[in-house]
């Protein structure tokens, strides 16, 4: 195209608030970042709304807005897009997509994990995924069945389908932690720790009997849970069982997108490894990049080797998602963060700025924000740093929440960010 690559890196869940185990400082504040603070100095940075100031963004729905799609006017929600991206969507049969957790519950001492302590091992989670769909039925449904993944520890996908009764994504979540909001989940700050029944949130029968099925499998696969030998070496372990399973995020629409070389004029690969971000490829025409490390790879060796990757790729704008820093937010570990960070700096950023050409544009943000005295996702702005031949320069000295707040970057909102970088690239 003559203008150079844009290459947009997320850091997940990097942002946050001060910390006061890091002296008040944030994790990317606490954190040695020479490679992303030499960017932010040679191009512009600001504070980036992902949605707006209530919404919590998700990973698929922060990326649909980093490509140029505003979710407040695209979004029906993640599930859809997960199943998609599973392929499990079927577009001849009535389908409704969730996520879904393998959490625990202790009725008798009111306690609910909603994630299983994070520390179920992929061949527990894969075994105990295999019995609930040896052994739960769904009988009493006929015509109803479903398919169902588990991955990442303690998550997993699951799709209802039926080729002769409607169904509808229309219902509430079973997962306390989480309401829905126009078809976004948002956090429920007080919560009774325990599995919530799903209700329909619409009148008719399709809402009403996909929340009688929901309700089904969550009370069938939680006798399959608590019967499985794997939670009793859990619990002779001392660790808690995975004895239920968390439905929210549910969907029946996939969002009508656009093509994305259609509307941009370039081309795009997409670099991640959550299948939400496969099917939103899928639907907008991008190619994407299934990116995790190889069996035994270090991280530091995985995103060195990413890097230059992503800055080889022949597609236009070419983004990157990398999760690191997001799961030591969620888990309340500051320290573990900041290194999270340092790594990624070290590894990637300094990799990707060293292959990138000289008409290339680099941009390093965020999907959302992740603090670690919260262990969620918050609508805060994202610190963003822009680098590029035709990007002009502020006065920004480094790449912090604090540094951004004083930078001039032009772009309130991420839905703004790729027009104004391709608007940039024609001057």
């Amino acid at each position: 195209m003559g203008d150079g690559k844009i290459l947009i890196v997320i850091l997940c869940g990097a942002g946050d608030r001060p910390i006061p185990e890091l002296g008040g400082r944030t994790p990317l504040e606490h954190a040695r970042t020479r490679h992303l603070d030499a960017l932010a100095r040679r191009g512009a940075t600001g504070l980036v709304t992902v949605i707006d100031d209530v919404v919590a963004p998700e990973s698929d729905s922060g990326a649909m807005a980093l490509l140029g799609y505003d979710p407040l006017v695209y979004y029906t929600g993640r599930g859809p897009l997960e199943g998609l991206g599973m392929g499990f969507w079927d577009t001849s049969q009535s389908c409704v997509a969730f996520r879904i957790n393998f959490g625990s519950c202790d009725r008798a001492s009111g306690r609910l994990d909603r994630r299983t302590a994070r520390d179920l091992a992929d061949d527990e989670l894969q075994a105990l995924a295999r019995e609930v769909r040896a052994e739960v039925t769904l009988a009493d449904f006929p015509g109803v069945s479903y398919e169902l993944v588990a991955f990442g520890r303690h998550r997993g996908i699951l799709c209802l389908k039926s080729s002769d009764r409607e169904l509808s994504g229309n219902v509430s979540n079973t997962d306390p932690g989480f309401r829905k909001l126009r078809g976004f989940g948002v956090p429920n700050h007080d919560f009774r720790p325990e599995p919530a029944p799903c209700v329909p949130l619409e009148d008719g029968e399709a809402a009403a009997l996909t929340a009688r099925v929901v309700n089904a499998f969550v009370a069938e696969s939680s006798g399959v849970l608590e019967r499985s030998d794997v939670n009793a070496a859990r619990v002779e372990a001392g660790r808690l069982p995975a004895n239920v399973i968390l439905f929210r995020d549910g969907g029946h629409e996939l969002p009508e997108l656009g093509d994305f070389s259609g509307l941009t004029g370039r081309t795009l690969a997409l670099y991640g490894q959550v299948p939400a971000e496969r099917g939103l490829c899928r639907l907008i025409g991008g190619r994407f990049v299934e990116t995790r490390p190889h069996d035994g790879q270090s991280d530091e060796a995985f995103y060195r080797e990413t890097a230059f990757r992503a800055a080889a790729d022949p597609a236009d704008v070419v983004l990157v998602h990398l999760k690191g820093a997001d799961e030591p937010g969620h888990d309340d570990q500051p320290l573990e963060k900041a290194g999270a960070i340092e790594a990624i700096d070290d590894c990637f950023v300094g990799a990707l700025v060293e292959a990138a050409g000289a008409q290339d544009t680099v941009v390093v943000t965020g999907d959302h924000a992740t603090p670690c005295g919260l262990g969620i996702h918050v609508p805060d702005p994202v610190p963003t740093a822009v680098a590029g031949p035709r990007v002009p320069r502020d006065e920004s000295v480094g790449f912090s929440e604090a540094e951004a707040a004083r930078g001039a970057l032009p772009v309130e909102r991420a839905a703004e960010l790729l027009p104004y970088l391709i608007g940039e690239a024609r001057r």
